[in-house]
Protein backbone atom coordinates (compact mmCIF):
# COMPACT_ATOMS: atom_id res chain seq x y z
CA UNK A 1 0.00 0.00 0.00
CA UNK A 2 1.18 3.42 -1.11
CA UNK A 3 1.71 6.14 1.45
CA UNK A 4 -1.60 9.07 1.20
CA UNK A 5 -1.33 11.77 -1.33
CA UNK A 6 0.60 15.00 0.10
CA UNK A 7 -2.38 17.43 -0.16
CA UNK A 8 -5.87 16.78 0.81
CA UNK A 9 -9.51 18.35 0.74
CA UNK A 10 -10.81 17.90 3.96
CA UNK A 11 -9.78 21.31 6.64
CA UNK A 12 -7.01 20.06 8.36
CA UNK A 13 -8.59 21.82 11.80
CA UNK A 14 -10.77 18.62 12.24
CA UNK A 15 -9.40 16.29 14.57
CA UNK A 16 -11.51 13.62 13.64
CA UNK A 17 -9.40 13.53 10.12
CA UNK A 18 -5.82 14.03 11.49
CA UNK A 19 -7.01 11.05 13.84
CA UNK A 20 -7.78 9.47 10.62
CA UNK A 21 -4.17 9.92 8.87
CA UNK A 22 -1.26 7.34 9.31
CA UNK A 23 1.90 8.31 10.09
CA UNK A 24 4.76 9.02 7.43
CA UNK A 25 7.83 10.86 6.82
CA UNK A 26 6.06 13.96 4.91
CA UNK A 27 3.68 15.84 6.06
CA UNK A 28 -0.26 16.20 4.95
CA UNK A 29 -0.79 19.60 3.14
CA UNK A 30 -4.25 21.73 2.65
CA UNK A 31 -3.79 24.75 0.31
CA UNK A 32 -4.57 27.59 1.78
CA UNK A 33 -3.70 29.70 -1.71
CA UNK A 34 -1.78 28.96 -4.94
CA UNK A 35 1.82 28.23 -3.62
CA UNK A 36 0.90 28.54 0.01
CA UNK A 37 0.04 25.34 2.09
CA UNK A 38 -0.28 24.52 5.84
CA UNK A 39 0.75 21.36 6.86
CA UNK A 40 -0.26 18.76 9.57
CA UNK A 41 3.38 16.17 9.78
CA UNK A 42 2.90 13.05 12.18
CA UNK A 43 5.53 10.89 12.17
CA UNK A 44 7.63 9.21 15.02
CA UNK A 45 8.34 11.89 16.70
CA UNK A 46 5.01 13.40 17.02
CA UNK A 47 2.67 15.75 15.56
CA UNK A 48 3.47 19.31 14.03
CA UNK A 49 1.82 22.11 12.14
CA UNK A 50 4.29 23.14 9.28
CA UNK A 51 4.26 25.69 6.45
CA UNK A 52 5.12 25.74 2.88
CA UNK A 53 5.71 27.85 -0.29
CA UNK A 54 6.62 27.64 -3.68
CA UNK A 55 9.83 29.24 -4.51
CA UNK A 56 10.38 30.44 -8.32
CA UNK A 57 12.92 27.95 -8.40
CA UNK A 58 9.62 25.21 -8.34
CA UNK A 59 11.03 24.48 -5.39
CA UNK A 60 9.52 24.31 -1.96
CA UNK A 61 10.64 25.79 1.11
CA UNK A 62 9.29 24.79 4.63
CA UNK A 63 9.01 25.73 8.02
CA UNK A 64 8.00 23.92 11.42
CA UNK A 65 5.50 25.91 13.38
CA UNK A 66 5.30 24.38 16.55
CA UNK A 67 3.41 20.97 18.11
CA UNK A 68 -0.11 20.27 17.29
CA UNK A 69 -2.74 21.16 20.71
CA UNK A 70 -4.50 18.43 21.20
CA UNK A 71 -5.85 15.83 23.68
CA UNK A 72 -4.89 18.26 26.44
CA UNK A 73 -1.90 18.86 25.12
CA UNK A 74 -0.37 22.65 24.59
CA UNK A 75 0.46 23.71 21.39
CA UNK A 76 -0.96 25.06 18.25
CA UNK A 77 -4.78 24.95 17.31
CA UNK A 78 -5.01 25.34 13.33
CA UNK A 79 -6.03 28.76 13.71
CA UNK A 80 -3.03 29.76 15.33
CA UNK A 81 -1.00 27.56 12.86
CA UNK A 82 -2.29 29.26 9.86
CA UNK A 83 -1.82 32.74 11.72
CA UNK A 84 1.71 31.87 12.32
CA UNK A 85 1.68 30.57 8.52
CA UNK A 86 0.65 33.73 6.75
CA UNK A 87 2.76 35.80 9.04
CA UNK A 88 6.05 34.03 7.66
CA UNK A 89 4.86 33.96 4.02
CA UNK A 90 4.01 38.04 4.23
CA UNK A 91 8.00 38.31 5.78
CA UNK A 92 10.21 40.53 3.67
CA UNK A 93 12.02 37.89 2.51
CA UNK A 94 9.30 35.56 0.75
CA UNK A 95 7.92 38.19 -2.02
CA UNK A 96 11.24 38.36 -3.80
CA UNK A 97 11.85 34.35 -4.20
CA UNK A 98 7.76 33.42 -4.60
CA UNK A 99 5.24 33.44 -7.24
CA UNK A 100 1.97 35.70 -6.36
CA UNK A 101 -0.05 34.12 -3.81
CA UNK A 102 -3.48 33.57 -5.41
CA UNK A 103 -6.78 32.35 -4.40
CA UNK A 104 -7.48 28.42 -5.91
CA UNK A 105 -10.33 29.35 -8.09
CA UNK A 106 -11.43 29.57 -11.76
CA UNK A 107 -11.36 32.44 -13.02
CA UNK A 108 -15.01 33.70 -13.83
CA UNK A 109 -14.40 37.17 -15.10
CA UNK A 110 -12.77 38.38 -18.78
CA UNK A 111 -9.44 40.43 -18.35
CA UNK A 112 -10.64 43.17 -20.35
CA UNK A 113 -13.27 45.74 -20.27
CA UNK A 114 -13.80 47.00 -23.95
CA UNK A 115 -14.86 50.81 -23.83
CA UNK A 116 -14.83 53.67 -26.42
CA UNK A 117 -17.90 53.71 -29.24
CA UNK A 118 -16.03 51.48 -31.88
CA UNK A 119 -16.81 48.24 -31.58
CA UNK A 120 -14.57 45.72 -30.86
CA UNK A 121 -13.64 41.67 -30.48
CA UNK A 122 -13.82 42.82 -26.94
CA UNK A 123 -16.90 43.97 -27.31
CA UNK A 124 -18.43 40.99 -28.91
CA UNK A 125 -16.14 38.54 -25.92
CA UNK A 126 -18.49 40.78 -23.81
CA UNK A 127 -21.65 39.52 -24.75
CA UNK A 128 -20.52 36.36 -24.90
CA UNK A 129 -19.77 36.16 -21.36
CA UNK A 130 -22.82 37.73 -20.26
CA UNK A 131 -25.08 35.10 -22.01
CA UNK A 132 -22.39 32.21 -21.30
CA UNK A 133 -22.56 33.15 -17.42
CA UNK A 134 -26.42 32.58 -17.81
CA UNK A 135 -26.65 29.69 -19.96
CA UNK A 136 -23.65 27.36 -19.89
CA UNK A 137 -22.81 24.75 -16.86
CA UNK A 138 -20.49 26.52 -14.68
CA UNK A 139 -17.86 24.08 -15.22
CA UNK A 140 -17.89 24.44 -19.75
CA UNK A 141 -18.67 28.44 -18.90
CA UNK A 142 -15.13 28.12 -16.77
CA UNK A 143 -13.35 26.46 -19.58
CA UNK A 144 -14.28 28.43 -22.07
CA UNK A 145 -13.04 31.65 -20.06
CA UNK A 146 -9.59 30.53 -19.40
CA UNK A 147 -9.50 29.80 -23.26
CA UNK A 148 -10.58 33.46 -23.84
CA UNK A 149 -8.59 35.32 -21.35
CA UNK A 150 -5.45 33.04 -22.60
CA UNK A 151 -5.43 33.30 -26.21
CA UNK A 152 -8.06 35.55 -27.48
CA UNK A 153 -7.87 38.90 -25.51
CA UNK A 154 -4.25 39.39 -25.61
CA UNK A 155 -4.33 38.95 -29.53
CA UNK A 156 -7.66 40.04 -30.62
CA UNK A 157 -9.62 41.95 -28.34
CA UNK A 158 -7.96 45.54 -29.51
CA UNK A 159 -9.17 44.83 -33.20
CA UNK A 160 -12.53 46.96 -34.20
CA UNK A 161 -14.40 44.30 -35.81
CA UNK A 162 -15.54 45.98 -38.84
CA UNK A 163 -12.05 45.70 -39.63
CA UNK A 164 -11.23 41.74 -38.77
CA UNK A 165 -11.15 39.66 -41.98
CA UNK A 166 -9.64 36.32 -43.32
CA UNK A 167 -6.01 37.65 -43.10
CA UNK A 168 -6.22 38.99 -39.31
CA UNK A 169 -7.57 35.13 -38.78
CA UNK A 170 -5.05 33.05 -40.46
CA UNK A 171 -2.41 35.15 -38.33
CA UNK A 172 -4.31 34.50 -35.26
CA UNK A 173 -4.52 30.85 -35.94
CA UNK A 174 -0.77 30.68 -36.80
CA UNK A 175 -0.25 32.08 -34.10
CA UNK A 176 -1.98 29.68 -31.64
CA UNK A 177 -0.72 26.62 -33.22
CA UNK A 178 3.42 28.22 -32.54
CA UNK A 179 2.43 28.44 -29.41
CA UNK A 180 3.44 26.30 -26.89
CA UNK A 181 0.03 25.04 -24.58
CA UNK A 182 -0.99 26.29 -21.43
CA UNK A 183 -0.26 23.36 -18.53
CA UNK A 184 -2.10 24.77 -15.20
CA UNK A 185 0.41 27.36 -14.08
CA UNK A 186 3.20 26.01 -15.60
CA UNK A 187 5.48 28.28 -17.64
CA UNK A 188 4.98 28.41 -21.15
CA UNK A 189 7.32 26.39 -23.39
CA UNK A 190 9.37 28.17 -26.18
CA UNK A 191 7.56 29.11 -29.40
CA UNK A 192 7.73 26.54 -32.31
CA UNK A 193 7.38 26.80 -35.91
CA UNK A 194 4.38 24.62 -37.56
CA UNK A 195 6.85 22.26 -39.24
CA UNK A 196 8.74 21.10 -36.16
CA UNK A 197 5.86 20.11 -34.53
CA UNK A 198 4.76 16.05 -34.44
CA UNK A 199 1.53 15.18 -35.76
CA UNK A 200 -0.54 14.29 -32.45
CA UNK A 201 0.65 18.06 -30.96
CA UNK A 202 -0.12 19.51 -33.79
CA UNK A 203 -3.91 17.90 -34.19
CA UNK A 204 -4.42 18.69 -30.59
CA UNK A 205 -3.37 22.68 -31.11
CA UNK A 206 -5.67 22.53 -33.93
CA UNK A 207 -8.61 21.77 -32.13
CA UNK A 208 -8.33 24.27 -29.71
CA UNK A 209 -7.54 26.38 -32.58
CA UNK A 210 -11.43 25.06 -33.89
CA UNK A 211 -12.80 25.79 -30.04
CA UNK A 212 -11.33 29.20 -30.26
CA UNK A 213 -13.07 29.52 -33.44
CA UNK A 214 -16.44 28.64 -31.96
CA UNK A 215 -16.26 31.33 -29.65
CA UNK A 216 -15.71 33.81 -31.67
CA UNK A 217 -18.63 33.39 -34.24
CA UNK A 218 -20.79 33.18 -31.02
CA UNK A 219 -19.58 35.96 -29.85
CA UNK A 220 -20.08 37.67 -33.59
CA UNK A 221 -23.50 36.55 -33.34
CA UNK A 222 -24.45 37.80 -30.50
CA UNK A 223 -23.15 41.39 -31.30
CA UNK A 224 -25.01 41.33 -34.48
CA UNK A 225 -27.87 39.86 -33.08
CA UNK A 226 -27.82 42.93 -30.18
CA UNK A 227 -27.28 45.54 -32.67
CA UNK A 228 -23.82 46.40 -31.47
CA UNK A 229 -22.19 45.73 -35.04
CA UNK A 230 -24.38 46.37 -38.30
CA UNK A 231 -22.75 43.84 -40.43
CA UNK A 232 -22.11 40.13 -40.12
CA UNK A 233 -19.31 40.66 -42.37
CA UNK A 234 -16.73 39.29 -39.24
CA UNK A 235 -18.95 36.41 -38.61
CA UNK A 236 -18.83 35.49 -42.55
CA UNK A 237 -14.61 35.30 -42.00
CA UNK A 238 -14.53 32.79 -39.35
CA UNK A 239 -13.38 29.25 -40.95
CA UNK A 240 -12.68 25.94 -39.17
CA UNK A 241 -9.79 24.10 -39.85
CA UNK A 242 -10.68 20.32 -41.85
CA UNK A 243 -10.35 17.13 -39.97
CA UNK A 244 -8.69 17.49 -36.51
CA UNK A 245 -11.05 15.35 -34.61
CA UNK A 246 -9.37 11.53 -34.66
CA UNK A 247 -11.65 8.61 -32.58
CA UNK A 248 -10.26 8.41 -29.09
CA UNK A 249 -7.97 4.75 -28.96
CA UNK A 250 -7.12 4.47 -25.74
CA UNK A 251 -9.45 1.80 -23.96
CA UNK A 252 -8.94 -1.10 -21.70
CA UNK A 253 -9.25 -4.36 -22.62
CA UNK A 254 -11.29 -6.28 -19.65
CA UNK A 255 -7.56 -7.97 -18.56
CA UNK A 256 -6.06 -4.44 -18.44
CA UNK A 257 -8.96 -3.14 -16.49
CA UNK A 258 -8.66 -5.85 -13.91
CA UNK A 259 -4.18 -5.08 -14.20
CA UNK A 260 -5.35 -1.72 -13.20
CA UNK A 261 -7.88 -2.01 -10.35
CA UNK A 262 -5.25 -4.38 -8.66
CA UNK A 263 -2.50 -1.53 -8.94
CA UNK A 264 -5.32 0.75 -7.08
CA UNK A 265 -5.00 2.10 -3.55
CA UNK A 266 -8.46 1.22 -2.10
CA UNK A 267 -9.84 4.15 -2.03
CA UNK A 268 -8.80 4.98 -5.85
CA UNK A 269 -10.11 1.25 -7.02
CA UNK A 270 -13.74 2.21 -5.94
CA UNK A 271 -13.57 5.48 -8.10
CA UNK A 272 -12.13 3.44 -11.03
CA UNK A 273 -14.73 0.81 -10.49
CA UNK A 274 -17.31 3.56 -10.72
CA UNK A 275 -16.11 4.61 -13.63
CA UNK A 276 -16.20 1.50 -15.36
CA UNK A 277 -19.77 0.44 -14.03
CA UNK A 278 -21.06 3.90 -15.08
CA UNK A 279 -19.24 5.68 -17.95
CA UNK A 280 -19.22 8.60 -15.49
CA UNK A 281 -16.79 11.79 -15.70
CA UNK A 282 -14.69 11.50 -12.65
CA UNK A 283 -16.44 15.31 -11.38
CA UNK A 284 -20.01 13.24 -12.17
CA UNK A 285 -18.73 10.11 -9.62
CA UNK A 286 -17.07 12.51 -6.98
CA UNK A 287 -20.04 14.58 -6.58
CA UNK A 288 -21.96 11.92 -6.57
CA UNK A 289 -24.88 11.18 -3.54
CA UNK A 290 -25.88 8.26 -1.88
CA UNK A 291 -29.29 9.20 -2.19
CA UNK A 292 -28.41 9.07 -5.94
CA UNK A 293 -28.06 5.78 -6.03
CA UNK A 294 -31.42 3.43 -7.07
CA UNK A 295 -33.38 6.94 -7.45
CA UNK A 296 -35.79 6.48 -9.88
CA UNK A 297 -34.67 2.87 -11.57
CA UNK A 298 -32.11 0.50 -11.76
CA UNK A 299 -29.37 2.03 -11.63
CA UNK A 300 -27.71 5.56 -10.61
CA UNK A 301 -28.87 9.13 -10.95
CA UNK A 302 -25.95 11.71 -12.58
CA UNK A 303 -26.55 15.10 -11.60
CA UNK A 304 -25.43 17.59 -14.45
CA UNK A 305 -21.95 18.61 -14.48
CA UNK A 306 -21.04 19.96 -18.00
CA UNK A 307 -24.05 20.64 -19.23
CA UNK A 308 -27.69 21.33 -17.69
CA UNK A 309 -28.49 18.05 -18.52
CA UNK A 310 -28.97 15.32 -16.07
CA UNK A 311 -29.31 11.72 -16.53
CA UNK A 312 -29.96 8.19 -15.40
CA UNK A 313 -27.15 5.89 -16.33
CA UNK A 314 -28.70 2.25 -15.90
CA UNK A 315 -26.30 -0.38 -14.08
CA UNK A 316 -25.56 -4.18 -14.72
CA UNK A 317 -26.77 -6.55 -11.24
CA UNK A 318 -22.94 -6.73 -10.33
CA UNK A 319 -22.55 -2.93 -10.57
CA UNK A 320 -25.90 -2.22 -9.33
CA UNK A 321 -25.25 -4.72 -5.83
CA UNK A 322 -21.60 -3.26 -5.63
CA UNK A 323 -23.28 0.72 -5.64
CA UNK A 324 -25.77 -1.00 -3.03
CA UNK A 325 -23.00 -2.44 -0.83
CA UNK A 326 -21.08 0.85 -1.07
CA UNK A 327 -23.75 2.74 0.70
CA UNK A 328 -25.09 0.48 2.69
CA UNK A 329 -25.58 1.92 6.29
CA UNK A 330 -24.36 5.80 5.01
CA UNK A 331 -27.07 9.08 5.46
CA UNK A 332 -28.68 9.87 1.90
CA UNK A 333 -26.27 12.85 1.97
CA UNK A 334 -23.11 11.26 2.12
CA UNK A 335 -20.84 11.29 -1.03
CA UNK A 336 -20.62 7.82 -2.11
CA UNK A 337 -17.06 8.23 -2.56
CA UNK A 338 -15.04 8.84 -0.11
CA UNK A 339 -10.97 8.90 0.36
CA UNK A 340 -9.37 7.10 2.77
CA UNK A 341 -9.56 9.93 5.43
CA UNK A 342 -13.26 9.33 4.95
CA UNK A 343 -13.41 12.62 3.84
CA UNK A 344 -15.46 13.26 -0.26
CA UNK A 345 -12.78 13.88 -2.92
CA UNK A 346 -12.65 17.19 -4.67
CA UNK A 347 -12.21 17.30 -8.48
CA UNK A 348 -8.63 16.45 -9.62
CA UNK A 349 -7.36 14.81 -5.89
CA UNK A 350 -7.72 11.85 -7.48
CA UNK A 351 -4.87 12.75 -10.39
CA UNK A 352 -1.43 12.07 -8.77
CA UNK A 353 -2.75 7.97 -6.92
CA UNK A 354 -4.39 7.51 -10.49
CA UNK A 355 -1.48 8.16 -12.59
CA UNK A 356 0.74 6.02 -10.06
CA UNK A 357 -1.30 3.19 -10.65
CA UNK A 358 -1.23 3.58 -14.81
CA UNK A 359 2.27 3.55 -14.75
CA UNK A 360 2.58 0.11 -12.32
CA UNK A 361 -0.02 -1.54 -14.29
CA UNK A 362 1.66 -0.51 -17.05
CA UNK A 363 -0.66 0.96 -19.67
CA UNK A 364 0.03 3.72 -22.05
CA UNK A 365 1.04 7.15 -20.71
CA UNK A 366 -1.66 8.62 -22.53
CA UNK A 367 -4.47 6.76 -20.23
CA UNK A 368 -5.63 9.37 -17.89
CA UNK A 369 -8.88 9.13 -16.06
CA UNK A 370 -11.24 10.12 -18.41
CA UNK A 371 -10.45 7.01 -21.00
CA UNK A 372 -11.87 4.94 -18.38
CA UNK A 373 -15.45 6.72 -19.80
CA UNK A 374 -14.11 5.39 -23.63
CA UNK A 375 -13.32 2.10 -21.78
CA UNK A 376 -16.88 1.47 -20.63
CA UNK A 377 -18.54 3.05 -24.44
CA UNK A 378 -16.44 0.97 -26.21
CA UNK A 379 -16.73 -2.15 -24.13
CA UNK A 380 -20.51 -1.25 -24.87
CA UNK A 381 -20.57 -0.66 -28.49
CA UNK A 382 -18.47 -3.52 -29.33
CA UNK A 383 -20.94 -5.71 -27.70
CA UNK A 384 -23.94 -4.97 -29.80
CA UNK A 385 -25.48 -1.81 -27.74
CA UNK A 386 -27.29 0.63 -30.34
CA UNK A 387 -25.15 4.11 -30.87
CA UNK A 388 -28.20 5.59 -29.25
CA UNK A 389 -28.25 3.74 -25.73
CA UNK A 390 -24.59 4.65 -25.48
CA UNK A 391 -25.45 7.72 -25.85
CA UNK A 392 -27.95 8.17 -23.25
CA UNK A 393 -25.60 6.45 -20.96
CA UNK A 394 -22.94 8.80 -21.21
CA UNK A 395 -25.77 11.94 -21.54
CA UNK A 396 -24.95 12.77 -25.52
CA UNK A 397 -27.76 15.16 -26.49
CA UNK A 398 -26.92 13.99 -30.39
CA UNK A 399 -26.18 10.30 -30.99
CA UNK A 400 -23.92 11.61 -33.59
CA UNK A 401 -21.12 12.48 -30.52
CA UNK A 402 -20.61 8.68 -30.09
CA UNK A 403 -20.55 8.02 -34.05
CA UNK A 404 -17.74 10.79 -33.90
CA UNK A 405 -16.25 9.75 -31.25
CA UNK A 406 -15.96 5.56 -31.41
CA UNK A 407 -16.23 5.60 -35.38
CA UNK A 408 -13.11 3.48 -35.63
CA UNK A 409 -15.31 0.74 -33.94
CA UNK A 410 -18.01 0.58 -36.74
CA UNK A 411 -17.19 -2.60 -38.22
CA UNK A 412 -17.17 -4.18 -35.31
CA UNK A 413 -20.91 -2.49 -34.34
CA UNK A 414 -22.10 -3.75 -38.02
CA UNK A 415 -20.90 -7.17 -37.81
CA UNK A 416 -22.28 -7.46 -34.29
CA UNK A 417 -25.62 -5.99 -34.96
CA UNK A 418 -26.00 -8.36 -38.23
CA UNK A 419 -25.23 -11.73 -36.33
CA UNK A 420 -27.72 -10.88 -33.38
CA UNK A 421 -30.72 -9.36 -35.55
CA UNK A 422 -30.61 -11.57 -38.48
CA UNK A 423 -33.73 -14.11 -38.59
CA UNK A 424 -33.11 -17.90 -39.37
CA UNK A 425 -33.91 -18.74 -42.93
CA UNK A 426 -32.76 -22.10 -42.98
CA UNK A 427 -33.18 -24.38 -39.75
CA UNK A 428 -30.93 -26.99 -41.00
CA UNK A 429 -27.53 -24.13 -41.70
CA UNK A 430 -29.00 -22.40 -38.20
CA UNK A 431 -28.29 -25.61 -36.35
CA UNK A 432 -25.01 -26.56 -37.90
CA UNK A 433 -23.39 -23.01 -37.17
CA UNK A 434 -24.84 -23.50 -33.94
CA UNK A 435 -23.38 -26.95 -33.10
CA UNK A 436 -19.59 -24.95 -34.94
CA UNK A 437 -20.24 -22.60 -32.55
CA UNK A 438 -16.59 -22.74 -30.80
CA UNK A 439 -14.97 -22.90 -34.45
CA UNK A 440 -16.84 -20.06 -36.03
CA UNK A 441 -15.86 -18.22 -32.98
CA UNK A 442 -12.16 -19.13 -33.24
CA UNK A 443 -11.71 -18.08 -37.16
CA UNK A 444 -13.88 -14.97 -36.63
CA UNK A 445 -11.41 -13.70 -33.71
CA UNK A 446 -8.42 -14.56 -36.16
CA UNK A 447 -9.74 -12.28 -39.17
CA UNK A 448 -9.74 -9.01 -36.59
CA UNK A 449 -6.39 -9.56 -35.72
CA UNK A 450 -4.51 -8.29 -32.40
CA UNK A 451 -7.42 -5.36 -31.58
CA UNK A 452 -10.35 -7.88 -32.01
CA UNK A 453 -8.70 -10.29 -29.19
CA UNK A 454 -8.03 -7.52 -26.83
CA UNK A 455 -11.41 -7.28 -26.78
CA UNK A 456 -12.00 -11.20 -26.79
CA UNK A 457 -12.93 -10.85 -23.20
CA UNK A 458 -15.80 -8.92 -23.77
CA UNK A 459 -18.10 -12.07 -23.31
CA UNK A 460 -16.27 -13.71 -20.69
CA UNK A 461 -18.19 -14.97 -18.09
CA UNK A 462 -15.78 -13.55 -15.60
CA UNK A 463 -16.98 -10.91 -14.03
CA UNK A 464 -15.24 -7.28 -13.38
CA UNK A 465 -12.99 -6.97 -10.25
CA UNK A 466 -14.12 -10.44 -9.57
Amino acid sequence: MRDPVAIIHRNLADAAVRRALPKKAQPYYFALSYGRHIGYQYDAKGKFWVARYLAKTSKYRRRRLGTVAEEGRPGLTYDDAVQKAWEWFSTARIPSSAPFAKPISATRHLHICAFGTEPTVGHALQEWVAWKRLAAAKSHFETALSLINHHIVPRLASVPLKEFNGAILREFIKDVLETAPKRGNQRLGPRRSLNTIDEESLRKRKKTVNTLISILRFSFQLAWENGIIETDKPLRCLRKLPNVDRPRTIHLSRREARKLLECCREDVRRLVLGALYTGCRATELVRMLCRDVGRDGYGVYVAPVKTHRPRFVFLPDEAMAWFLDLIKDRQPHEHVFLRYDGSPWFDRSYRYSFATAVLEAGLPEGFVFHSLRHTYASQLIQSGTTIFAVAEQLGHADPATVLRTYGHLSPQIRESEVRQRFTVLDDANHSSARSRKAELTKWRSSLHGGEWNAYAEINSPHKLGR
